[in-house]
């Protein structure tokens, strides 16, 4: 006997239990349905149970209630639409908690053990501000160029204090490019050197290979000459007889091959504005920072150059500059004439349409001794003020950054160059230049018959032209 199958047979209706439909059981709330007015009962009736709408079904199918659902809401979460990680304010950006190590408060820190932060307006919370402002992301390659047209203007030293802060405090990556034509003296000025110190023609002669798809970036570094604050120096050519110096091409090939390696590029221009090396570092910066020291020539030369960039199409770039004024140490005279000179750069500056900032710098001794530029022993006023800059700068390439696309790969590679051959000597003066009798004459030699001549041969002995008898008449002058 078979036992007959309950699920075989076809049954029109199923009411074990109710169809729940899936698309409805969701516990966020849909809408908020307005509540109906209640209905006038009696006292002793019994009371009634309202039936649910489809409306108010689908907004709480389990009967949770209101209360209940308005939990689960997502929240609004509103996404700017500019990017904001550039935004370094004190009002934004979380402060620095770290205990204090200047001024009073880090006194008593160290002196009690404490681990009091700084005040929001103390110059340690703005130091630290700067910091963080320097070290914020900067994708691709970026340049930034020193320039100005007068010697000793502070642009050696203005490139090493930049390029040793952002060292410090953004770490491996940042080169510091002496791109004159030749006898630059950044590498005299760097804190240390290398042996042998290598240069730019080094690198030209190996191009191809340091710019190629397989180049290890750590080959670079042999070229280079690697700071204590993690910051590269790469020198110029120390030679003065060279056949050409570093050009167009040569700067094209040079950027090639360190914006395959290193991250942010600081270049040290030289004074000659119509140099093919000084026009190329323009064209191809980011940003210009021109150290000013307020004097009336090198101010009358910084507004020139600024004109020549602005007939050149480059006005953008003086829209964006840093000017870094210094005031000269003197006397009274000196320094009222030098606030006076300042306030007519001003307006001189907005004639032209106006520049990105101008910052105040302390002056440095150190800077001006010629020696070697130590960061440790740097004034911390001076240290404070290109940790500024630096933030200034880092601000102004990351708008730069996002306003264009990054180019993360370049087809270019350079081909190897030649360095060029050293100057040929001049040749001697030939003797009959001299007056005959101006020349003394040297003794006879006399040769011993056993000497090996063809080893050894004997100096020609120079004979002179055949002098005029002192007796003839002397010529007439047709003149007199």
């Amino acid at each position: 006997m078979s036992i007959p199958d309950p699920y075989s047979e076809h049954r029109e209706n199923y009411e074990a239990e109710t169809a729940v439909d899936l698309r409805k059981q969701r516990l966020r709330r849909q809408s908020d349905p307005e509540p109906a007015a209640p209905e006038p009962t009696d006292d002793d009736s019994e009371p009634q149970a309202t039936e649910l709408t489809g409306d108010e079904v689908f907004a709480d199918p389990y009967q949770v209630g209101q209360d209940a659902l308005a939990a689960n809401e997502e929240p609004v979460i509103d996404v700017p639409a500019e990017y904001g990680g550039r935004d370094f304010d004190s009002e934004t950006a979380d402060l620095d908690k770290r205990p204090a190590l200047w001024g009073l408060r880090g006194r008593v820190n160290a002196a009690l053990g404490l681990t009091r932060p700084p005040l929001p307006d103390s110059a340690e919370a703005r130091f630290r501000q700067s910091v963080r402002r320097v070290q914020q992301p900067l994708p691709g390659c970026m340049v930034v160029s020193v320039i100005g047209l007068k010697g000793d203007a502070g642009k050696t030293s203005t490139t090493t204090a930049l390029a040793n802060t952002f060292g410090t405090h953004r770490g491996w990556g940042v080169v510091a490019w002496d791109a004159c034509e030749n006898s630059g003296t950044l590498g005299h000025r760097a804190d240390r050197t290398t042996d042998p110190e290598l240069g730019p023609w080094d690198i030209l002669e190996n191009a191809r290979a340091l710019a190629s798809a397989d180049a290890v970036s750590g080959t670079l570094g042999h070229y280079l000459r690697l700071q204590p604050t993690h910051d590269e120096v790469l020198a110029s050519d120390s030679s003065t007889s060279r056949q050409s110096g570093i050009g167009w091409d040569e700067c094209a090939a040079l950027m090639a091959v360190l914006r395959r390696h290193r991250d942010l590029i600081i270049v040290d221009t030289g004074n000659n504005a119509t140099a093919s090396n000084w026009q190329w570092a323009v064209q191809h910066s980011d940003i210009l920072v021109i150290p000013l020291p307020l004097r009336r020539d090198m101010a009358i030369l910084t507004m020139n150059m600024l004109d020549g960039i602005i007939a050149r199409g480059y006005e953008h770039l003086v829209r964006s500059a840093l000017i870094l004024t210094v005031v000269l140490p003197g006397d009274k005279d000196s320094v009222d004439t030098a606030l006076r000179l300042e306030g007519w750069l001003e307006k001189e500056f907005e004639a032209i349409g106006g520049v990105g900032r101008i910052m105040r710098m302390p002056y440095e001794p150190k800077f001006a001794s010629g020696e070697r530029i130590h960061y440790h022993e740097l004034n911390r006023a001076t240290v404070e003020a290109y940790t500024n800059v630096a933030a200034e700068i880092a601000d102004r390439l990351a708008d730069r950054a996002y306003e264009r696309t990054a180019e993360y790969a370049d087809a270019y590679a350079p081909q190897e160059f030649t360095r060029p051959s050293q100057a040929e000597r001049r040749p001697a003066r030939r003797p009959y230049s001299i007056p005959p009798h101006s020349i003394p004459q040297p003794a006879p030699q006399s040769y011993d018959d056993g000497e090996d001549y063809d080893r050894h041969p004997p100096r020609e002995q120079w004979r002179p032209r055949a002098v005029p008898p002192r007796d003839q008449p002397p010529r007439e002058d047709p003149f007199r």
